[in-house]
């Protein structure tokens, strides 16, 4: 299982979209830490950390979805299974 595990890390290191996605969610916490430090006299926290975490869910949502789709298309679940029984 081991093995797996680092085959599908070193697959994802390579793939574009997985740093596309990296990127994305680094650049929105920017932003908002930006937007956070600009209007400090009126400053919700709460607020701030809610709209991090819907934007990051957003986006840990699309990444799961490309890469499960592209794994069952692909057909490597079904060989990890096969391999496993």
């Amino acid at each position: 299982m081991i093995k797996l595990l680092k085959a599908g890390f070193f697959r994802l290191k390579k793939e574009v979209i997985f740093w596309l996605f990296i990127l994305s969610s680094i650049i929105t916490a920017i932003i908002l830490l930006n937007r956070l430090q600009s209007s400090y006299s009126n400053v919700v926290l709460d607020k701030t950390i809610y709209q991090y975490v819907t934007f990051i869910g957003i986006i840990i949502a699309i990444f799961v979805s490309v890469f499960v789709g592209k794994e069952r298309s692909e057909g490597i679940i079904r060989n990890k299974i096969i391999v496993r029984t």
